[in-house]
C-alpha cells in the first residue's frame, strides 16, 4: 500500500485479525481433534483436556504480541460485531458436525462453514481497501477457497480422507482444517513481522 497512513489505519482496525500466530493454537485443536476422533470414535475426551493446554499456549501468544507489537483496543461496536459473527458461525460449525457426523449429506458441511467463516473475515477486514484486499491479506481468503474445494469434493466421488487414514470424512476434514489454519496462522505472523516493526507497532498502545 503506498499511503503509509492508510496501511496504518488498515493495521490499527485488524490488529487481532492480523496476528496470525492466534490461529495456531485454534488449528491445533481442531487438527488434534480430528486425529484423536479418528482413531477412538465417539470419544472426544482427548479434544476436551486438550483445550486447557491450547488456552494455555493462546494466552502465551497474547502476552507475546502484547509485549512485542503493543495493543489495539477496539471500539465497543466493533467488540459486538465481532461477537455476533463468532457465536453465528460457532452454532452453525455445531449444527455441521452433528450433520456431517449423521452422514447426511455427501459434502463436508463443517468445511463449508469453515470457508464462509473464513470469507466472511476476509471481507470485513478488507473493506476500506478492496483494490489491495488480496495483498494485504490473502491467507483468509486462500484458505477459504482451499477448504471449501475439499469439502466439496465427494460430490465428485472422491472419497480423499481414505487415502490419509481416516474412517470418515468428518474426521479427515477436521485435520485438513485444522492444518489449514496452522499454516494461514504462520503465513500471517510472517507478514506482520515483515511489514510492521516491534518497535513501531509498539511506541504507543493504540484505541481505535
Amino acid at each position: 500500500m503506498k499511503d503509509r497512513y492508510a496501511q496504518i489505519q488498515f493495521i490499527a482496525a485488524n490488529y487481532l485479525r492480523l496476528q496470525g500466530l492466534r490461529m495456531v493454537p485454534i488449528g491445533l485443536l481442531v487438527l488434534f481433534t480430528g486425529i484423536w476422533n479418528n482413531s477412538r470414535q465417539g470419544d472426544l475426551s482427548g479434544p476436551i483436556l486438550s483445550f486447557v493446554g491450547i488456552a494455555a499456549l493462546y494466552w502465551l501468544i497474547d502476552l507475546y504480541y502484547n509485549q512485542v507489537f503493543g495493543r489495539v483496543t477496539p471500539t465497543p461496536a466493533q467488540h459486538k460485531v465481532e461477537l455476533i459473527v463468532s457465536i453465528t458461525f460457532s452454532i452453525l460449525a455445531i449444527l455441521s458436525f452433528v450433520l456431517d457426523s449423521a452422514k447426511i449429506l455427501p459434502i463436508s458441511m463443517l468445511g463449508v462453514t469453515l470457508a464462509g467463516a473464513l470469507a466472511v473475515d476476509f471481507w470485513q477486514a478488507t473493506r476500506s481497501v478492496r483494490g489491495e484486499a488480496f495483498a494485504l491479506f490473502p491467507e483468509m481468503l486462500v484458505s477459504a477457497i482451499v477448504i471449501f474445494i475439499v469439502s466439496i469434493l465427494p460430490i465428485f466421488g472422491i472419497t480423499w480422507w481414505e487415502a490419509f487414514g481416516f474412517k470418515a470424512q468428518v474426521e479427515g476434514m477436521l485435520a485438513f482444517d485444522g492444518i489449514v489454519l496452522i499454516v494461514a496462522g504462520m503465513w500471517g505472523h510472517l507478514r506482520i513481522r515483515r511489514n510492521l516493526s516491534a518497535g513501531e507497532a509498539k511506541s504507543n498502545d493504540i484505541a481505535l
